[in-house]
C-alpha cells in the first residue's frame, strides 16, 4: 500500500473508531441512497415497485450483512467489538452493584497490596539514583578479607586517582554524622557530611540558590580550610523557612563558624536513596570540627574512613574497571602503607601492618546508591511481595468462582446469543472483557490504597530508625514511576484474564441447543465441578498463607520470649549528646562519676551505668583477641566500652573477680572484664583472673589484666546465642564518651524520670538528653523486620481465610439452590433433615480436605524457602500446620452449616414445584 493511501485511510479509520455513531449513520445513508437508485433502475426496466425493491436488496446481499462487511473493511473491527463489549460489561456490572462492589474491593486489596510492596521494593532496591547516567557510577575501596564494606583513606584516594585511567572523575565523602548546629543563636542537631570537591559535579547537581562545593573549596595546601557549607533543601525549609537571603549567613557547627554558600535542589540526596544530608562541608574541615590538626588527620594512611565513588568513562565497563584497578592495587597499597620502621614480630604494630597488607580491593556498580533501610528491610519486603502475590492468586480464584456462578445463571442469555449467530470465541471475549473491566476498576482503587499504605509503611520505618532520637530528612520516594505503573498495569490485565478464564472457557463449551431446551436450574454440573476445583485451589493457597503467617508469628513470639542474659525489664535507655566543646577541658572520670552518683540518687532509681555500644540494638562491635605474649591463635570477640555500674544496671552477673570501679582510671593498670565463654575459650584449663590478653586492633589495648568474669549475654543481637565478649573500661584509655548511652534501672516511666534526668545533666553542663525510652523498646525495634513480616503475613492469612470462607459459602449456597428439587424429593420420600445436614457438611469437608491435601506440599515448599527468616521454629512445625488445617476446617464447617440450615427448612411441596 502506497504511503499516500495510508495518509488518506488512517484518519478515516480513527474517525470511525472515535465517532462510530456518526460513521454508522453515514453508512446507513449511503446504503439507503444506493438501494433507492437500484430500485429506480429496476422500475425503469418495467418491474413493480415491490419487485424492484426486492431485487435491489438481493443485489446488496442483505443490508445488515453489507454493513458488517463495510465495518470489517475499516480494519478496526476488533476495536469496535471491544468497545461494544466494554459498554455492555459496564451496563451489566451496574445492574449487579453488590457483586461489583465485592469484586472491586477484593481486587483492590490484592492489587493494592502487591503494588504497595512493589513500590517499596522498587524505591529501595531497583530504582536508580536520580542523577545523570547512574549506570556509570561505581563504588571502590579496600576491605579486609571476609568484610564486604569497602572504604579508603584520603592518601589512598589520591593515589588511586593519580594512576587510574578508567574513571572520568570521582569523589569521596565521610558519611553524614550527627553534630551540634547553631542556627540564629538556637542550638539543634543536624547531619553533617564532609565531601571532596567533585561530589556535586560528578552527580550533576545544580543548586536551588547560590553555588555548591567545588574543587577550589578543598585545597590541601591552604593554611586554613574554607569553612563553607551547602544546605540540604529540607534543612533549609525547616530551619530558615526557605528564605533566599540565606546565602552569606553564618551557622555554627560544633561552635565553628561556617558561611552558607548554597542550597541543593529539592529531592537531591547525593548517593543515598533514603536520607538527605542536612549540611555538606568540605572534607578538609572535618578535622577542624573534631578539634584535630588538618594536615595530620587527612594524611593518615591507615584510617579508612571515606566512601569513594567514581564515574566510569563512557566506553568502560565495570569489569574492565575492576580488572585495571585490581592490577594497580598492589602498587597503590604499597605506596600508602604507613611509613614506619619494621616493627617487632608479633607486636601490635606488626599485626596492624599485616592486616593492612591483607587489604583487598573491590569495585562494584553503584547506580542504585546506598541505603540504610535496604540492608534491614529488603528481605521482609521480598517475603511480603511473595505473600501478597499468593493473596492475589487467591482473590483471582475467588472471583473466578463468582464469575462462573454468574455465567451459569446467564446460560440462557448466552444460548440466545449463540443461536442468533454469536461465535463461541465472541462469547468468551465478552466474559473476558467483563473480567478485565472489573480488574481495571479494582486497580484504580488499589492504586489509591497502595499510595497511602506504602507512604504509611515508609513513614513508620523512618520513625523507628532515628539516630540518637533524631529523625532526619527522609529522601525515599515511593511515588509510582513508570516501572511501578507498568507492574500495576501488568497485574491488572493478568488478574482480569486469570479470573475470567474459567467462565469464558465454560461459556465457550456450552451447547446453545441444550441450554435453550433445559431449565436453567437443571444446568450446572460442569459449573459445579469447575467451581469445586476453584474452591480447592483457594483452600490450598489459604493453607500456604496460614502456615507461613503462623510460622512468622511464632518466630516473633520466640524472639520476644528470648532470655538474652541481661535485664531489660525496668531498664531505661537515655540517649545523650555532648554540648559543643564541652569535653575539651573536662576531666571525664570526675564528670561521669559525679553524673552517675547524681542519677543514682534520683528517687526510684536503683542504679545507672554507661555503654558505648547500644544494648539490644542489633549492631555489634567485633574485635580480635589473643593471650598476651602468644603470637598466634586470634579469637573473634564482641567488644564494648562500659563504665562502673553497667553490669549491675543490666543484670549481668559477676561470676569471678570484680567489675570496674571509679579507681580504674588513666593512672591505674589497664584492666578488662570478659564473658564466661571467652574465658573458657582462652583458658580452657585454668582460671582467667589475673591473666593478660591483647585486643590487637588498638595499640592502647595491650597487656590487659583480666579482673573479672561475668555471665554470658546476647548483649547486642538477641537472635544470636551469647557470644564471647570483652568489656573495656572507657575511662581508662581516654576514649571519647560524649555519645555513650546511659542505662538506668528504675521503676519510673520515661515521662516521670525525664525532668530529674535533665536537671542532673544541666547542673553539670557537658551533655543534654535527647531521648528516653525503655530497653524493651530498643529490643523490639531491633526485631522490627520480623515484627513487620509477622503482622502483615498474619493480616494476609486472615484475609485469605475470609476469602476462602466466602468462596466456600458461595459454592455450597449455589449447589443447594441447584439441588432444591432434589432435596424436596428426598424430604417427600422420608429423608431425615439431620441426614441432609450431615450430607451437605460431608460434601463441604470433602472439598476442604482435598484442598488441604493439595496445599500441604505447597506449604512445606514455601516454608522451606523462608526458613532463613525464622527463629527457633522449624519450617515444618507440626503445631503450626495443624493449626492452619483446623482453622480451614472450622471455616469450612461454618461456610457449609449456614446454607445447610436453609436446606433443612425446605418445604417438599414448594421444592417439587420449584423452577
Amino acid at each position: 500500500m502506497r504511503p499516500e493511501h495510508w495518509l488518506y485511510t488512517i484518519p478515516l479509520r480513527l474517525r470511525s473508531l472515535f465517532r462510530w455513531a456518526q460513521a454508522d449513520q453515514e453508512l446507513d445513508d449511503e446504503l439507503r441512497d444506493h438501494l433507492e437508485r437500484k430500485t429506480e433502475e429496476y422500475v425503469a426496466q418495467g418491474m413493480t415497485q415491490e419487485e424492484a425493491h426486492r431485487r435491489a436488496r438481493i443485489d446488496l446481499d442483505g443490508i445488515e450483512q453489507t454493513k458488517e462487511k463495510c465495518r470489517d473493511a475499516r480494519g478496526l473491527r476488533f476495536l469496535e467489538t471491544l468497545a461494544q463489549d466494554t459498554r455492555y460489561a459496564l451496563r451489566t456490572l451496574r445492574k449487579s452493584p453488590g457483586f461489583t462492589t465485592v469484586a472491586v474491593l477484593t481486587l483492590a486489596l490484592g492489587i493494592g497490596a502487591n503494588t504497595a510492596i512493589f513500590s517499596v521494593l522498587e524505591a529501595l532496591v531497583l530504582r536508580d539514583l536520580p542523577v545523570p547516567h547512574p549506570e556509570q557510577l561505581v563504588r571502590f575501596g579496600a576491605h579486609t578479607p571476609g568484610d564486604s564494606y569497602a572504604s579508603v583513606s584520603f592518601p589512598m584516594f589520591e593515589e588511586i586517582m593519580r594512576d587510574q585511567k578508567v574513571l572520568s572523575g570521582a569523589f569521596a565523602r565521610g558519611g553524614g554524622s550527627l553534630m551540634n548546629v547553631e542556627v540564629n543563636g538556637e542550638l539543634s542537631r543536624a547531619t553533617v557530611d564532609p565531601v571532596t570537591g567533585g561530589f556535586y559535579s560528578e552527580l550533576g547537581a545544580v543548586p536551588a540558590i547560590g553555588r555548591l562545593i567545588e574543587p577550589s573549596d578543598v585545597n590541601l595546601n591552604s593554611s586554613r580550610p574554607a569553612q563553607v557549607a551547602v544546605l540540604g533543601y529540607t534543612f533549609w525549609q525547616r530551619q530558615y523557612g526557605g528564605v533566599r537571603d540565606v546565602i552569606g549567613k553564618t551557622l555554627r557547627i560544633e561552635n565553628l563558624p561556617f558561611t552558607i554558600i548554597g542550597v541543593t535542589r529539592k529531592g537531591f540526596a547525593g548517593i543515598s536513596v533514603d536520607w538527605e544530608d542536612d549540611i555538606v562541608v568540605p572534607v578538609t574541615t572535618e578535622p577542624l570540627i573534631r578539634g584535630a590538626d588538618v594536615q595530620e588527620s587527612l594524611q593518615r594512611r591507615n584510617i579508612l574512613w571515606l566512601d569513594a565513588v567514581g564515574r566510569l568513562k563512557p566506553d568502560i565497563t565495570v569489569e574492565q574497571a575492576r580488572a585495571e584497578l585490581d592490577s594497580l592495587w598492589p602498587a597503590i597499597r604499597e605506596a600508602v602503607t604507613p611509613a614506619e620502621q619494621t616493627p617487632a614480630a608479633g607486636s601490635p604494630r606488626d599485626l596492624e601492618r599485616t592486616i593492612f597488607h591483607s587489604l583487598q580491593f573491590t569495585v562494584e556498580p553503584y547506580g542504585t546508591g546506598s541505603s540504610f533501610l535496604r540492608g534491614r528491610f529488603v528481605t521482609p519486603v521480598y517475603v511480603l511481595l511473595a505473600i501478597s502475590a499468593i493473596v492475589l492468586l487467591l482473590a483471582c480464584a475467588n472471583l473466578a468462582s463468582l464469575m462462573l456462578s454468574r455465567s451459569a445463571a446467564r446460560s440462557h442469555e448466552f444460548g440466545v446469543r449463540a443461536t442468533l449467530g454469536a461465535t463461541r470465541s465472541r462469547l468468551a471475549q465478552q466474559l473476558l472483557v467483563e473480567s478485565v473491566t472489573l480488574s481495571l476498576a479494582g486497580t484504580v482503587a488499589g492504586l489509591l490504597l497502595a499510595n497511602w499504605s506504602s507512604r504509611a509503611l515508609i513513614a513508620f520505618l523512618f520513625r523507628q530508625t532515628g539516630l540518637f532520637g533524631y529523625v532526619g530528612a527522609k529522601a525515599l520516594d515511593v511515588s509510582p514511576d513508570l516501572r511501578v505503573l507498568a507492574f500495576t498495569a501488568g497485574i491488572a490485565i493478568l488478574t482480569g484474564i486469570l479470573f475470567g478464564l474459567a467462565p469464558a472457557w465454560h461459556a465457550s463449551r456450552e451447547d446453545p441447543n441444550s441450554t435453550l431446551q433445559n431449565n436453567p436450574r437443571t444446568l450446572g454440573l460442569g459449573t459445579r465441578t469447575l467451581g469445586k476445583g476453584l474452591i480447592v485451589t483457594q483452600v490450598a493457597l489459604s493453607l500456604v498463607l496460614l502456615a507461613g503467617g503462623g510460622l512468622f508469628i511464632r518466630t516473633l513470639e520466640r524472639l520476644r520470649a528470648v532470655q538474652p542474659g541481661f535485664r531489660f525489664a525496668g531498664v531505661l535507655e537515655v540517649g545523650l549528646f555532648p554540648k559543643p566543646g564541652s569535653f575539651k577541658n573536662a576531666d571525664p572520670a570526675t564528670y561521669f562519676h559525679e553524673l552517675t552518683d547524681r542519677i543514682s540518687r534520683i528517687p526510684g532509681v536503683v542504679s545507672a551505668g554507661f555503654s558505648h555500644v547500644e544494648v539490644g540494638g542489633g549492631f555489634d562491635w567485633i574485635q580480635k583477641v589473643r593471650i598476651h605474649g602468644a603470637n598466634g591463635n586470634l579469637f573473634s570477640s564482641n567488644c564494648d566500652r562500659v563504665m562502673p555500674g553497667f553490669f549491675r544496671t543490666v543484670g549481668i552477673s559477676l561470676l569471678r573477680g570484680r567489675t570496674f570501679d571509679w579507681h580504674d582510671d588513666l593512672h591505674s593498670s589497664h584492666t578488662v572484664v570478659i564473658s564466661e565463654n571467652l574465658a573458657q575459650m582462652l583458658f580452657p584449663r585454668g582460671n582467667a583472673i589475673g591473666q593478660h590478653i591483647d585486643v590487637v586492633t588498638d595499640p592502647r589495648w595491650q597487656d590487659l589484666e583480666i579482673i573479672g568474669v561475668v555471665s554470658n549475654a546476647s548483649l547486642y543481637d538477641i537472635r544470636r546465642p551469647p557470644e564471647p565478649t570483652v568489656y573495656l573500661d572507657t575511662l581508662q584509655y581516654g576514649m571519647p564518651a560524649g555519645f555513650d548511652t546511659l542505662l538506668v534501672h528504675t521503676e519510673l516511666s520515661p515521662a516521670a524520670i525525664l525532668a530529674p534526668l535533665r536537671q542532673a545533666f544541666d547542673s553539670l553542663g557537658h551533655q543534654y538528653v535527647v531521648s528516653v525510652g525503655t530497653l524493651r523498646k530498643t529490643i523490639n525495634d531491633s526485631i522490627l523486620p520480623e515484627g513487620i513480616i509477622a503482622t502483615l503475613s498474619g493480616f494476609f492469612a486472615l484475609l485469605a481465610l475470609l476469602i476462602a470462607g466466602i468462596g466456600l459459602f458461595g459454592l455450597m449456597a449455589y449447589t443447594i439452590t441447584r439441588r432444591t428439587r432434589e432435596l424436596g424429593i428426598r424430604f417427600a420420600c422420608g429423608a431425615q433433615r439431620i441426614a441432609v445436614l450431615r450430607m451437605i457438611l460431608a460434601e463441604t469437608f470433602m472439598v476442604v480436605l482435598i484442598g488441604i491435601a493439595a496445599g500441604l506440599p505447597c506449604a512445606l515448599a514455601a516454608t522451606h524457602l523462608v526458613a532463613h527468616t525464622l527463629f527457633a521454629v522449624t519450617p515444618y512445625d507440626p503445631a503450626t500446620l495443624a493449626a492452619a488445617a483446623v482453622a480451614l476446617l472450622g471455616v469450612g464447617a461454618l461456610a457449609g452449616y449456614i446454607p445447610a440450615r436453609r436446606a433443612m427448612r425446605v418445604d417438599p411441596m414448594v421444592a417439587l414445584r420449584y423452577e
